[in-house]
């Protein structure tokens, strides 16, 4: 890494820097110096290079909590945004360099104000990298730092360290004692993990030893019975246990008994409930027989509707022949044929007329297009003429106008230059100040800047004492309360023991276990009776399925009967259509569209053809739409019975599938009881008395009642014990500031004090400065009172007095400017009238012209009518007349074609009446068949009832025949599923009643549950015991194991602890800094000898001594403390370099500064010190050294000089002795 510029602008006291060590006199030398005096800005100069690789500083890393207002921002104390110079809108800090690629880049920090205004709110810092050969941005705000990291090579601390050399920290090195040496070691390389890792080590040491004997108690707190107590708990268990079995046998017999009342009177309700639904549903069938009987013989008619409906269709076609024949037989068209012969001769006569006048006005249209053209030639010269004369006279004014205007302008100007300058020789004190105002304007702006800065320290003095006052009085409120909150947490520590033990006494998870048995235990109960219900309701509805299944059986059958009926007819219908499509061929058609004029006929050798046309034979092609009809419906009729059938069909298929899944439900539920049954079987005795149940479930809520509320109570007192310490943690911290609070206030109010000195002088300089250049006496005084008024004002007036010097110099100009503007508009505004009077003589001669030749055609033609119109209205009427005759020539041609065109159509209606005729008889002789076949079966059928039927919609019959349906079915289903429950009701009378009634049985039932429900209790209890009892051993013998592995972990973090642990971490720290330290001394020897061949470092044994060896003694050894000041100086310089060699790793650094330690040193130690920083520029590396010491300035040659200036601002300048 090398530095190769630094630009700064508004930082602290620069206003604007730039140094670059690419050009001379810094590219030629190593080693130079940045000098000035104290305050003047040195030190900035190392600010900037951090701000624009990192965006902070290491003199701003101290207070990273409490705010200041800065200009009316509250920002931290520890933000670099600080540096930005007062009065300045903007600052930035600039740095060119070179990284580890080998790459030049540019890093720059930029910071400014808003809205470009000195009052505005202060906005983020701007950070960006650029590539430097093509200007590329490569990165911006905090992307920008983590690439500047990488190119750099370095973080922040390091680049501190290794770059920035912090040489005096090794002064206090040399003289520290082994604790002081590690923690400034730790420090200064940047360790401090290895004193978190000892004190981490300590702590998990101290866990481990407070678990270990947490454990231990725990143990210690687990109860055991005796082995007289065991035995004897078990000898009760044994004999509770029998008589446990006794009752629950005499209790099974009494429910059995019980269970067949319960049953007969369950089917008995059954029965009763089925026989009212049979009863009802026969009413309802008995109730509507006649109106099912219309509806099935609706459904019956059905099969011959296509019969009934071609019957009525072919009687309409019928008539509408016959009725078309005699309206053709009453058309007569001789009268209008002689009537068109007559207006064919008319318009023959019109044509020939129109013929002999267009023939006859030939040469007048000619000659009136001659004299139309020439008129047209001069009518355009005319116009062209009159518009050069527009456009002249329009050029004319608007000279005019021009020079009118040039002339006023002139005047004015000539009027406001002598008052500008009458008005500047009014003030020439004031005019003199603007000559000089650049300098006066500078002086203003610092003086202003300082009186605002000391305002600012005034008010910032008055807060700074009430915050001072403020921090004390915390001080004093935060000491008492601490020790209150101590003493309320070793309280609270008492307390949360105390719950702790209580939680010890339940077990929670035993507690659990027996509430789960018992859960268990009613489920099962309720699961059992649950599953004797859902099987008695899933035999009847299997009863009802297998009627469903009978009875859709049937339905399937009836459906395939019509499915045959409707499959014949359908046959039938298409037969008949295919049989009407043959007699209607389309080859006549074709034959006769093969006839041409004035040739023979193939057929008859006719040569007149007056059918020749397309026709369509109406009579086929009706009866063809009429049996498509029949067969459509045929069709329809069809695909209405499929539908029927499948409908069945899918309805059979449904109540088989629901039959077969109710068959696998029942094997399922009667697997659950089998199942149910063995778990019941398999619960511990103590839960097998259902009435004991809810008793135990309260017995063991309460204790797990008990459990939650101590846990809470656990972690409440955990949780208060955690906000006291937190509330003392924070007390502590807030008293540690205080305290700081009180030690800042105090130095702040000393800085303020000095800095407000500084600017009462500074402002006295100014003030003389000012004026001797303007001495004008009120606004002196008024300078005083109000500078920013005053300076406002002054302003104003000079920005005035420049204004109007401006305005001077430009109306000068514009004089000289429209001057010969005005001489040049006279003489083109003469020319201009001459080519008015030229074009004016031009256009009278073509005006007369064109009036000579308009007479002429007049005469032949009036000027009204055009040449071309009269051309076009002469062969118009000759066009109408030819097609007048035309179109009488085609009425007689049609009136001879409609003529033949009737006598055709009337012979073809009356063979298609003759057909219908037939049609008709054959379709009353099919329908006479059926009937005579169906009356077999429903006599009462006859043709009237049969169109009576029809006549009738589907939507008043089809109801009714689904209702009917339902009702057998539904009255199918019920007597099946009576006669299933007489049969239950039979076997159930079949076995043997008890002999006890129901009351008894209920009274002897309750007895023996009671009895149990007491013997119940003392199982309980004593199973509880013994169950504990178990449980107790079990958790020693866990337990044993658990112990047994804490204790090897204690053991190993014990050993661990006593070797690198403690609370302060120092052992390890000091292990640790051991071989930092070595590592160190290594990299300082290869640099010290460099620098001096005489001394050499090295570590005193395993321990954090430093010696000194001196080689030109022998290699004698002796204390760092022995060292003179020059000799100290050397040693701290190599340990600095060591430390930026161990920072730095594997990064190479070519720029290094150091700014510290040369002011205290005396002239002979300061030459020595001179003497190695030659010897560091000797390999190769830009040493910058910060000082203002006389004797370091005068040794190096190369300078870079800050210089403060009056206004609190310094300069900066390279400078080469």
């Amino acid at each position: 890494m090398k530095i190769l510029t630094i630009k700064i602008q508004n930082l602290a006291s620069l206003p604007k820097a730039e140094i670059d060590f690419t050009t001379a006199p810094l590219k030629d030398t190593g080693l130079f110096a940045i000098t000035g005096e104290t305050g003047a800005g040195k030190s900035t100069m190392l600010d900037a290079i951090c701000l624009a690789f990192y965006g902070k500083t290491a003199r701003l890393k101290s207070d990273s909590k409490n705010k200041v207002e800065f200009n009316g921002d509250d920002i931290k104390l520890n933000d670099p945004r600080h540096l930005l110079r007062r009065g300045t809108v903007s600052g930035f800090a600039e740095v060119g360099f070179v990284g580890q690629d080998g790459e030049r880049y540019l890093a720059r920090w930029q910071v400014a104000r808003a809205r470009n205004k000195v009052d505005g709110r202060i906005k983020d810092a701007e950070h960006v990298v650029l590539r430097l050969h093509d200007e590329q941005v490569l990165a911006q705000k905090t992307k920008a730092k983590q690439l500047l990291q990488q190119l750099l090579g370095l973080n922040f601390e390091q680049f501190t360290r290794a770059v920035l050399l912090a040489q005096h920290d090794f002064a206090a090195f040399l003289k520290a004692n082994a604790d002081e040496r590690a923690q400034l070691l730790e420090c200064l390389t940047g360790t401090e993990q290895f004193s978190h890792v000892g004190k981490a080590i300590y702590e998990a040491h101290k866990g481990k030893l407070e678990t270990l004997d947490r454990f231990k108690q725990k143990i210690g707190d687990i109860v055991l019975l005796s082995d007289e107590e065991l035995a004897d708990k078990h000898t009760q268990l044994a004999h509770l246990n029998a008589q446990q079995n006794t009752l629950k046998g005499e209790i099974k017999a009494t429910e059995l008994q019980l269970a067949w009342y319960v049953t007969q009177h369950k089917l008995q309700q059954q029965h009763d409930e089925l026989a009212e639904e049979v009863s009802i549903t026969e009413a309802e069938l008995s109730k509507q027989q006649s109106e099912f009987k219309r509806a099935k013989l609706a459904l019956v008619v059905q099969q011959i509707a296509d019969n009934r409906a071609q019957k009525s269709q072919t009687q309409q076609v019928l008539q509408r022949g016959q009725e078309a024949i005699e309206a053709l037989s009453q058309i007569d068209l001789q009268p209008q044929i002689a009537s068109q012969e007559q207006a064919l001769l008319s318009a023959k006569e019109v044509v020939s007329s129109a013929q002999e006048a267009l023939v006859k006005h030939g040469p007048d249209i000619l000659r009136v297009r001659e004299l139309d053209s020439i008129c047209a030639e001069h009518f355009a010269l005319a116009e062209q003429h009159r518009s050069q004369l527009t456009q002249l006279q329009n050029s004319e004014k608007n000279h005019l106008a021009e020079h009118q205007a040039l002339n006023s302008q002139m005047k004015s100007l000539t009027m406001q230059h002598d008052e500008t300058k009458a008005s500047l020789a009014e003030q020439p004190a004031l005019f003199e100040l603007t000559e000089h105002w650049q300098e006066i304007h500078e002086v203003l702006q610092q003086y202003l800047v300082a009186f605002d800065e000391q305002s600012e320290i005034v008010g910032a003095q008055q807060s700074i004492d009430s915050q001072l006052k403020a921090a004390q009085a915390a001080l004093q409120t935060a000491e008492p309360k601490c020790k209150e909150l101590e003493q309320s947490l070793d309280q609270s520590q008492v307390e949360f023991t105390q719950i702790q033990r209580e939680l010890a006494e339940l077990d929670y998870e035993q507690l659990q276990f027996q509430k789960s048995q018992v859960q268990k235990a009613q489920q099962a109960i309720v699961q059992q009776t649950q599953l004797d219900n859902e099987l008695l309701q899933l035999q009847t509805h299997i009863d009802s399925l297998r009627h469903q299944q009978h009875s859709a059986n049937v339905q399937r059958k009836d459906a395939e009967h019509q499915d045959e009926l409707t499959r014949q007819q359908l046959l039938i219908t298409q037969d008949n259509l295919h049989q009407v499509k043959l007699r209607a061929s389309d080859n006549i058609s074709a034959l006769r569209a093969q006839l041409e004029h004035g040739k023979e006929c193939v057929v008859c050798g006719a040569t007149e053809h007056p059918y020749h046309v397309d026709h369509i034979d109406t009579h086929w092609q009706q009866l063809i739409n009429d049996f498509e009809s029949q067969y459509q419906a045929a069709e329809q009729a069809r695909a209405q019975t499929q539908t029927r059938y499948h409908e069945v069909v899918s309805h059979l298929e449904q109540v088989n599938g629901q039959l077969q899944a109710s068959l696998q439900q029942n094997a399922q539920i009667m697997q659950k009881q089998q199942a149910n049954k063995a778990l019941l079987h398999d619960l511990p005795s103590t839960f097998a008395d259902a009435s004991k149940h809810e008793l135990q479930l309260l017995e063991i809520e309460e204790r797990l009642s008990r459990y939650s509320v101590l846990s809470k109570a656990q972690q409440q007192k955990f949780q208060a014990q955690q906000a006291l310490q937190q509330q003392l943690n924070t007390v502590r911290a807030t008293l540690s500031q205080h305290q700081a609070q009180v030690q800042e206030y105090t130095q702040l109010l000393t800085s303020k004090a000095q800095r407000n000195e500084a600017l009462i002088t500074l402002a006295q300089s100014l003030k003389a400065r000012i004026s001797e250049v303007y001495s004008e006496p009120q606004w002196l005084s008024s300078f005083e009172l109000e500078p920013h008024k005053a300076t406002e004002t002054l302003v104003n007036e000079v920005q005035l007095q420049q204004q109007k010097i401006s305005q001077l110099n430009q109306l000068g100009q514009n004089i000289t400017e429209i001057q010969p503007k005005l001489h040049a508009k006279e003489q083109l505004l003469a020319q201009v009238k001459q080519q008015v009077a030229d074009v004016s003589v031009l256009l009278s001669q073509q005006v007369a012209l064109c009036d000579t030749t308009k007479n002429k055609r007049a005469s032949v033609l009036p000027l009204e009518h055009n040449a071309d119109q009269w051309q076009q209205q002469l062969q118009a009427s000759e066009a109408t007349a030819q097609a007048q005759l035309q179109t009488q020539k085609d009425r007689l041609q049609q009136l001879l074609k409609e003529q033949d065109e009737h006598a055709l159509k009337l012979k073809h209606l009356t063979a298609q009446c003759q057909e219908y005729q037939a049609a008709l008889d054959d379709n009353q002789a099919r329908f006479l068949t059926w009937l005579k076949g169906v009356t077999e079966q429903y006599n009462e059928l006859n043709e009237a009832l049969v169109d009576e039927l029809l006549s009738l919609q589907k939507s008043q019959w089809q109801p009714l025949i689904e209702q009917a349906q339902k009702l057998e079915s539904k009255l199918v289903e019920k007597r099946s599923q009576l006669q299933h429950v007489d049969k239950n009701m039979a076997e159930h009378c079949a076995i043997e009643s008890p002999e006890q009634s129901q009351d008894e049985l209920n009274e002897q039932l309750a007895s023996l549950c009671q009895q149990q429900e007491a013997l119940n209790g003392q199982l309980i209890t004593l199973s509880v015991s013994l169950q504990t009892h178990h449980d107790n051993v079990e958790k020693i013998r866990v337990h044993q194991g658990e112990l047994l592995q804490l204790q090897n972990d204690y053991e190993n973090w014990h050993l661990l602890n006593r070797l690198l642990g403690d609370a302060t971490g120092k052992t390890m720290r000091n292990l640790a800094q051991t071989q930092t330290l070595k590592i160190l001394l290594h990299y300082a020897n290869h640099h010290l000898s460099s620098l001096s061949r005489r001394y050499r470092l090295t570590v005193i044994g395993q321990s954090l001594e430093i010696a000194i060896v001196d080689r030109d003694m022998a290699d004698e050894q002796r204390s760092v403390n022995t060292l003179s000041g020059g000799e100290s100086f050397l040693v701290s310089l190599a340990l600095a370099l060591g430390l930026a060699s161990l920072s730095s790793n594997q990064v190479q650094i070519n720029s290094l500064f150091i700014d510290e330690g040369f002011g205290t040193l005396d002239p002979e130690t300061l030459s020595v010190a001179l003497d190695a920083l030659d010897a560091l520029q000797s390999q190769g590396r830009k040493v910058g050294v910060i000082s203002h010491v006389a004797q370091m300035t005068e040794r190096v040659a190369t300078q870079v000089q800050i210089k403060k200036q009056a206004g609190g601002y310094s300069t900066v300048m390279t400078h080469e002795c």
